[in-house]
């Protein structure tokens, strides 16, 4: 709780003389912590002046150091009431406020200090750090800029360095960097993680290293593994990390960040254990759902990530995140017509993003509803070119007979990308359809060589070779079709129910 001078207010409610020894006996006392001498004090103001804005407010401080925080409340609205002025009585109001997570209260306090005092630090730093917090990041540049030097402190670097990168105005960084100082640990691993977020990674990595000289605490070793997962070392990012979960062995920001670190270096499984322990220890958790949910549907276990989805969906249906996971895990269960409908929420809520309408577009494709397929593919390429989407887009142009469209576009994804084999294998198909044999096996033998199990490529190239008479290598290759279209078949996804398991018979 904050304690301010409170000579010239005093002087403007012209007190008498044993009032004001009284109250600056009693703000030492304060300071002293001595808070039942400060108490008698205060109480000997106020019995002979029941309304002395100053005694009320230095009396709410030391409920408020009591934890008594509902009467310190009422004395400082008597404070306020009695001299709305009070600029003190303000900050200590607002400061309590936030404390109990009233900031929508604490706020119109705030500003209402602020038209009073403009340039005080606290008043500045505490606006700055609500309108942070509601990602006004404009209105929070402002008041830190009235921030003098000599009050910079730890809040204030954390709030300008998050502030500086939420408007982007990564220019305005490096001289923060320069003025940055802290001895906390905590606040040297949040501003380096921050400086992660702008780019800034070798500053970070100096900053970090600096502190783990002298305090191997949990905050530096969880920011170095971030730090080191952005900058790719990999080894050194899971070694610092490890490290961060053994000091809190159920920290579920790490075990989410370890989930990362396996997922980016292909270790599925591992990422999927790390966040079945995170889900035993926060199973509420939309971060942990979501994660869980996007690695269980990568490693194919649709029906476990698919309920973590709908959940997460049911408590937040406005989250374009979980729109679009729950209909890819729809989608990819075959279930075409609720993965467009859900697509239709999500490009509704977010019409800039080019991979809603593509996925709305393939679902629409597989239902054949090519016009409308075709509309949402062509607004995807609109936002962004895309490779898979103008394959997409040419295979509605091949389903509706328009060859001609179809090869261009074909021609066009092997433009962007010569290791499309799906792409290959269409215009083979194509070339083959047209009569142009030889353009035909290039185009399918390519094909096959990126992806052998490419069922339409094998069996277009049998067709092919037996126009070309060869009728031993047309026959491999339809045995070969055959057999990929009876494992094709055949093959049963085994799921591995890994939550909500029943309990055992008793």
């Amino acid at each position: 709780m904050l304690l301010f001078a409170i000579a010239s207010i005093a002087a403007a409610q012209t007190p008498v003389d044993i009032n004001l020894n009284r109250l600056a006996e009693a703000v030492n006392a304060i300071n002293e912590n001595q808070l039942p001498r400060a108490e008698e004090l205060l109480n000997s103001v106020l019995a002979t002046s029941p309304n002395d804005a100053d005694a009320l407010n230095l009396l709410g401080v030391v409920r408020a150091k009591q934890d008594r925080s509902g009467e310190a409340e009422r004395l400082f609205r008597r404070a306020l009431s009695s001299f709305p002025s009070h600029v003190s009585a303000h900050v200590n109001l607002a400061e309590l406020l936030l404390s109990h997570n009233r900031s929508v209260e604490a706020m119109p306090i705030l500003l209402r200090a602020h038209k009073l005092a403009p340039s005080r630090p606290e008043i500045n730093l505490n606006l700055a750090r609500l309108y942070a917090a509601k990602s006004n990041y404009s209105q929070a540049y402002e008041h830190l800029h009235l921030v003098p030097p000599d009050a910079f402190n730890d809040e204030y670097f954390i709030l300008m360095m998050r502030t500086l990168v939420g408007l982007k105005r990564l220019e305005e960084v490096s001289e923060l960097l320069r003025q940055f100082h802290s001895e906390n640990a905590e606040t040297q691993a949040e501003f380096a993680t921050l400086l992660t977020r702008a780019g800034f990674h070798e500053d970070a990595l100096n900053i970090l290293n600096a502190a783990s000289d002298t305090s191997a605490s949990f905050p530096v070793l969880y920011a170095l593994g971030m730090v080191n997962i952005s900058l790719k070392h990999y080894d050194k990012a899971e070694e610092y990390l490890s490290s961060a979960l053994r000091l809190k062995p159920d920290e579920v920001a790490v075990l989410l960040a370890l989930a990362k670190l396996a997922r980016v270096t292909g270790n599925i499984e591992k990422a999927l254990s790390h966040l079945l322990q995170a889900r035993r220890v926060a199973p509420d958790s939309p971060a942990v759902l979501y994660d869980f949910g996007v690695t269980a549907l990568q490693m194919g276990l649709v029906l476990d990530a698919l309920p973590v989805f709908a959940r997460l969906h049911r408590d937040y249906p406005r989250e374009p995140a979980y729109i679009y996971a729950l209909a890819a895990a729809h989608w990819t269960k075959g279930e075409v017509a609720e993965t467009s409908r859900l697509m239709n929420n999500y490009v509704a809520l977010r019409p800039e993003a080019s991979s809603g309408w593509y996925l709305l577009g393939a679902a629409l494709l597989r239902q054949e509803k090519t016009s409308d397929a075709q509309k949402a593919l062509q607004r995807s390429l609109s936002l962004k070119e895309d490779a898979d989407t103008e394959y997409l887009l040419g295979a509605s142009f091949e389903k509706v007979s328009n060859r001609s469209a179809a090869m261009d576009l074909f021609r066009k994804v092997l433009q962007l990308r010569p290791d499309h084999a799906a792409a290959h294998a269409a215009l083979g198909a194509l070339y083959r359809e047209a009569g142009k044999y030889a353009e035909a096996r290039l185009e399918l033998e390519r094909a096959i060589e990126l992806d052998a199990n490419d069922l339409r490529a094998n069996y277009q190239l049998g067709l092919v070779y037996a126009k070309l008479g060869d009728i031993e290598a047309a026959q491999k290759m339809f045995d070969r079709a055959d057999q990929l279209r009876k494992s094709q078949h055949e093959q049963e996804r085994v799921i591995l129910k890994l939550i909500d398991e029943p309990p055992p018979e008793p």
